[in-house]
Protein backbone atom coordinates (compact mmCIF):
# COMPACT_ATOMS: atom_id res chain seq x y z
CA UNK A 1 0.00 0.00 0.00
CA UNK A 2 2.79 2.42 0.93
CA UNK A 3 4.57 1.59 -2.34
CA UNK A 4 1.43 2.55 -4.35
CA UNK A 5 1.22 5.85 -2.47
CA UNK A 6 4.88 6.65 -3.19
CA UNK A 7 4.42 5.80 -6.87
CA UNK A 8 1.36 8.04 -7.06
CA UNK A 9 3.31 10.92 -5.52
CA UNK A 10 6.15 10.36 -7.98
CA UNK A 11 3.79 11.11 -10.87
CA UNK A 12 2.36 14.28 -9.28
CA UNK A 13 4.99 16.70 -10.65
CA UNK A 14 4.20 15.69 -14.24
CA UNK A 15 0.49 16.32 -13.60
CA UNK A 16 1.17 19.77 -12.19
CA UNK A 17 3.68 20.92 -14.81
CA UNK A 18 2.73 23.51 -17.40
CA UNK A 19 4.28 24.20 -20.78
CA UNK A 20 6.55 26.90 -19.32
CA UNK A 21 9.03 25.80 -16.63
CA UNK A 22 8.27 27.35 -13.25
CA UNK A 23 4.63 27.99 -14.18
CA UNK A 24 1.78 25.75 -13.07
CA UNK A 25 -1.05 24.75 -15.36
CA UNK A 26 -4.52 26.16 -14.60
CA UNK A 27 -5.63 22.70 -13.40
CA UNK A 28 -2.61 22.48 -11.11
CA UNK A 29 -3.39 25.92 -9.68
CA UNK A 30 -6.96 24.76 -9.12
CA UNK A 31 -5.83 21.59 -7.36
CA UNK A 32 -3.39 23.48 -5.14
CA UNK A 33 -5.58 26.50 -4.36
CA UNK A 34 -9.17 25.26 -4.59
CA UNK A 35 -9.29 21.46 -4.82
CA UNK A 36 -8.83 20.88 -1.11
CA UNK A 37 -12.26 22.35 -0.40
CA UNK A 38 -14.10 22.17 -3.74
CA UNK A 39 -12.89 18.66 -4.55
CA UNK A 40 -10.52 17.39 -7.21
CA UNK A 41 -13.20 17.57 -9.90
CA UNK A 42 -15.32 20.38 -8.49
CA UNK A 43 -17.58 18.23 -6.32
CA UNK A 44 -17.49 18.68 -2.56
CA UNK A 45 -19.67 18.63 0.52
CA UNK A 46 -22.28 21.06 -0.85
CA UNK A 47 -23.54 21.97 2.59
CA UNK A 48 -20.11 23.42 3.42
CA UNK A 49 -18.64 24.48 0.07
CA UNK A 50 -20.48 25.02 -3.22
CA UNK A 51 -20.03 22.41 -5.92
CA UNK A 52 -18.44 23.83 -9.06
CA UNK A 53 -18.91 20.95 -11.51
CA UNK A 54 -21.76 21.64 -13.93
CA UNK A 55 -22.88 24.60 -11.80
CA UNK A 56 -20.38 27.47 -11.75
CA UNK A 57 -20.97 28.20 -15.44
CA UNK A 58 -24.52 29.36 -14.68
CA UNK A 59 -23.14 32.46 -12.94
CA UNK A 60 -21.94 33.80 -16.30
CA UNK A 61 -25.57 34.34 -17.31
CA UNK A 62 -25.51 37.43 -15.10
CA UNK A 63 -23.00 40.29 -15.33
CA UNK A 64 -23.16 40.43 -11.53
CA UNK A 65 -22.53 36.66 -11.38
CA UNK A 66 -19.47 36.96 -13.61
CA UNK A 67 -18.03 39.63 -11.29
CA UNK A 68 -19.07 37.68 -8.18
CA UNK A 69 -16.94 34.66 -9.09
CA UNK A 70 -13.77 36.80 -9.23
CA UNK A 71 -14.64 38.97 -6.22
CA UNK A 72 -15.18 36.08 -3.79
CA UNK A 73 -12.64 36.68 -1.00
CA UNK A 74 -10.83 33.35 -1.41
CA UNK A 75 -10.47 34.10 -5.12
CA UNK A 76 -9.66 37.80 -4.92
CA UNK A 77 -7.11 37.33 -2.13
CA UNK A 78 -5.44 34.36 -3.83
CA UNK A 79 -1.65 34.52 -3.72
CA UNK A 80 -1.48 33.70 -7.44
CA UNK A 81 -0.59 36.28 -10.06
CA UNK A 82 -3.32 37.91 -12.12
CA UNK A 83 -2.26 35.76 -15.07
CA UNK A 84 -2.36 32.51 -13.10
CA UNK A 85 -5.68 33.42 -11.49
CA UNK A 86 -7.17 34.20 -14.90
CA UNK A 87 -6.14 30.76 -16.16
CA UNK A 88 -7.50 29.12 -13.01
CA UNK A 89 -10.86 30.92 -13.30
CA UNK A 90 -11.21 30.03 -16.97
CA UNK A 91 -10.42 26.40 -16.10
CA UNK A 92 -13.05 26.41 -13.34
CA UNK A 93 -15.75 28.09 -15.40
CA UNK A 94 -15.21 26.54 -18.82
CA UNK A 95 -13.96 23.08 -17.82
CA UNK A 96 -15.66 22.36 -14.51
CA UNK A 97 -18.65 24.52 -15.42
CA UNK A 98 -19.26 22.21 -18.35
CA UNK A 99 -22.27 22.66 -20.58
CA UNK A 100 -23.82 25.11 -18.11
CA UNK A 101 -21.68 27.98 -19.40
CA UNK A 102 -23.96 30.18 -21.52
CA UNK A 103 -23.35 30.11 -25.27
CA UNK A 104 -21.13 32.98 -26.32
CA UNK A 105 -19.66 33.51 -22.84
CA UNK A 106 -16.19 34.96 -23.17
CA UNK A 107 -13.21 33.85 -21.11
CA UNK A 108 -11.96 36.09 -18.35
CA UNK A 109 -9.11 38.40 -19.36
CA UNK A 110 -6.10 39.23 -17.22
CA UNK A 111 -7.17 42.90 -17.18
CA UNK A 112 -10.70 42.03 -16.04
CA UNK A 113 -9.47 39.72 -13.26
CA UNK A 114 -6.86 42.24 -12.16
CA UNK A 115 -9.49 44.97 -11.81
CA UNK A 116 -12.20 42.85 -10.18
CA UNK A 117 -9.98 41.24 -7.57
CA UNK A 118 -9.05 44.71 -6.29
CA UNK A 119 -12.60 45.05 -4.92
CA UNK A 120 -13.32 41.78 -3.10
CA UNK A 121 -16.74 41.09 -1.63
CA UNK A 122 -15.99 41.87 1.99
CA UNK A 123 -18.82 44.27 2.88
CA UNK A 124 -21.74 41.99 2.00
CA UNK A 125 -23.16 38.71 3.17
CA UNK A 126 -21.75 36.19 0.71
CA UNK A 127 -24.56 33.74 1.43
CA UNK A 128 -27.29 36.35 0.85
CA UNK A 129 -25.58 37.64 -2.30
CA UNK A 130 -25.28 34.11 -3.66
CA UNK A 131 -28.86 33.24 -2.73
CA UNK A 132 -30.22 36.26 -4.60
CA UNK A 133 -28.31 35.30 -7.76
CA UNK A 134 -29.25 31.62 -7.47
CA UNK A 135 -32.94 32.54 -7.26
CA UNK A 136 -32.63 34.51 -10.51
CA UNK A 137 -30.58 31.77 -12.20
CA UNK A 138 -33.10 29.07 -11.30
CA UNK A 139 -36.21 31.14 -12.02
CA UNK A 140 -35.09 32.90 -15.20
CA UNK A 141 -32.23 30.84 -16.66
CA UNK A 142 -33.43 27.34 -15.73
CA UNK A 143 -30.31 26.62 -13.73
CA UNK A 144 -30.15 23.32 -11.90
CA UNK A 145 -31.77 23.30 -8.48
CA UNK A 146 -28.48 21.81 -7.25
CA UNK A 147 -27.29 25.41 -6.94
CA UNK A 148 -29.59 25.69 -3.91
CA UNK A 149 -27.79 23.00 -1.92
CA UNK A 150 -25.03 25.22 -0.52
CA UNK A 151 -25.45 26.14 3.11
CA UNK A 152 -28.22 25.32 5.49
CA UNK A 153 -31.12 26.81 3.56
CA UNK A 154 -32.90 25.72 0.43
CA UNK A 155 -33.73 28.76 -1.72
CA UNK A 156 -34.98 29.58 -5.18
CA UNK A 157 -38.14 28.32 -6.81
CA UNK A 158 -39.71 25.14 -5.57
CA UNK A 159 -40.29 24.04 -9.18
Amino acid sequence: MFRVFVLALAGLPALLRAATPGELSPRANYLLNCGGCHGLNGVSNSRLVPDLKDQVGFFLNLAEGRRYVVRLPNVAFSMTTDEALTGLLNYVVFTLGGAEVPKGARPYTVREVSELRRSPLTEVSLVQTRQAMVRILIDQYHATTGLRLYGEGNYGSSQ
